[in-house]
């Protein structure tokens, strides 16, 4: 209901507007109008299987948390949006990585800092296996939060 933001998830909270938010891929934007950093910015190539990739983010509560990962392909990902209203189709990145409760929402990162694309599951049937939408898959939500200025409910909270 009142989003903050913390730089490495410690120090001063700055306060956060959803201005975007898609149900169906799982993605919010917020504008924090008072922080001072510099955006991540997208890799301008996909990845390929094999490549090398970094998840990042703040597992199960807990403190900021950096992962190897390796990237095994890129999959069409089909299952239920998060409210179970539907079935929606993803263009994702199958990952070898350990993807924790929490890490949905932070960024895929290449060896060298960019983004590759937004970590969203860890698979229930292999605890070696996440995944991520790719840039692609988040584009028409990166291009509409990058001037959308008003916010935007969030629905209900859906664990």
């Amino acid at each position: 209901d009142e989003p903050t933001v913390q730089i490495g998830g410690v120090g001063r909270r700055y306060d956060a507007t959803v201005v975007l938010y898609d149900w169906k891929r799982d993605i919010a934007v917020l504008d924090v109008p008072d922080l001072k950093a510099n955006a991540l910015k997208f890799d301008t190539r996909d990845a390929s299987g094999g490549d090398g990739a970094i998840v990042a983010g703040f597992p199960e509560n807990g403190s900021y948390d950096v992962r190897a990962a390796r990237v095994r392909g890129r999959i069409t990902a089909n299952g239920p949006d998060i409210y179970h209203r539907g079935t929606v189709g993803r263009d994702v990145y199958s990952l070898y990585a350990t993807v924790r409760q929490g890490n949905s929402g932070g960024p895929l990162l290449t060896p060298d800092g960019k983004v590759y694309g937004v970590v969203f599951a860890k698979s229930l049937d292999d605890a070696d296996t996440g995944y991520a939408l790719t840039a692609d898959e988040i584009q028409q939500d990166i291009t509409r939060g990058r001037t959308a200025n008003q916010q935007v409910g969030t629905d209900s909270c859906a664990l």
